[in-house]
């Protein structure tokens, strides 16, 4: 395993090729695959955070407090809190996984289709 890491817009996160743009933006920009955020049961890729808070809501997630730089879900029988930029531009791979981790088997990053 190799890489950097690399602390940027308030998050650390590894990067491979250090003077390549960003891989796995939602935007497609940089040398790697763009990935996507699929809903598993229905296989709807999340394309704007109005399907992301729809299928957050189904499982019973809610908006937290109203933040001008990021959007917040919090599901009141646990203590995780989602964070995402307000920009859906700026959604970005790790916003994917944080996701994935915090609603297992629900939500998937699948590279998006050519």
């Amino acid at each position: 395993m190799s890489g950097v890491w690399v602390f940027k817009d308030g998050l650390v996160r590894r990067v491979e090729h250090p003077g390549q743009e960003e891989e796995g933006s939602s935007s497609g920009g940089g040398g790697g695959r763009r990935k996507v955020l699929v809903h598993v049961p229905s296989g709807e890729v999340v394309t704007s955070y109005e399907v992301l808070e729809r299928r957050l809501r189904e499982l019973g997630w809610e908006r937290y407090v109203n933040d001008p730089c990021l959007l917040l879900f919090h599901q009141p029988s646990t203590v995780h809190l989602i964070s995402v930029p307000r920009d859906f531009a700026r959604f970005r791979l790790v916003h994917m996984y944080d996701i994935v981790v915090k609603t297992r088997n629900v939500f998937e990053v699948r590279d998006a289709a050519a």
